[in-house]
């Protein structure tokens, strides 16, 4: 390649980092309304004086930020490792995080397949017509958020790592997954054995798990986009 043409490439990404950099904000931005957050006693509290029927507006809620912040995620990754790319490409680092970018680029297949929607709405009517269909919402939910915690946790790893290496970022640091681990199948085995009253107790688990998840992020996102952002 001629150092013309290698000058006029350079110049072609950096006239479309901005772009890339406002989607991410965009994205980033978007959690105000995607993650949303309740108090878990007051859902589960509110749920038993109204007879349920408060659970199935907190049902839909959970289901809906299921799909909201899995969709959100999944193009935050997306923006997010197409601006490290650029600016790896821009100063020969690419090969320097390699192994990050390979990872990186296992998170956006498995995020882009867990993105898609389960359907709030269609779900709340299942719920509503079959009242098994709750807790196997309540079942999806938690298995969903708990993988999509696992990849998140080695997402902002792997961006930490790279951006370190490539001097973005002064000390790479380690995420951990935080939703604690839960067997499932007992969750349902119980709400099932329990005539549903165990089901109040895994209401409150999943508005709290989830509160917690969505809330660890926002450090992570902010440093993520300040990094790529401000380089």
């Amino acid at each position: 390649m001629s150092p013309g043409r290698r000058d006029g490439k350079e110049e072609l990404m950096q006239q479309e980092q901005p772009g890339l950099v406002q989607n991410l904000y965009y994205f980033i931005q978007q959690r105000v309304t995607s993650d949303w957050t309740t108090d878990p006693g007051m859902a589960v509290l509110l749920t038993i004086i109204t007879c349920g029927i408060y659970g199935y507006y907190v049902f839909y809620k959970l289901m809906d930020r299921r799909d909201q912040h899995l969709a959100r995620m999944a193009n935050t990754v997306n923006t997010s490792v197409a601006i490290l790319r650029e600016k790896a490409a821009a100063a020969g680092s690419e090969e320097l995080i390699s192994q990050e970018l390979q990872q990186l680029e296992y998170v956006q297949r498995e995020m882009y397949e867990q993105s898609r929607e389960r359907g709030a709405a269609l779900w709340l009517v299942i719920a509503i017509l079959t009242g098994i269909g709750v807790l196997i919402g309540y079942y999806l939910i938690m298995d969903d958020m708990k993988r999509h915690d696992e990849l998140e946790a080695h997402y902002f790893t792997m961006m930490s790592y790279a951006l370190t290496r490539m001097g973005l970022s002064a000390q790479a640091s380690q995420a951990a997954p935080n939703m604690p681990e839960r067997n499932f199948v007992t969750y349902l085995l119980l709400s099932i054995v329990t005539c549903g009253i165990f089901s109040f107790y895994w209401l409150y688990c999943l508005v709290k798990d989830g509160n917690e998840h969505v809330l660890a992020q926002v450090q992570w996102e902010d440093y993520i986009y300040s990094a790529l952002a401000a380089a």
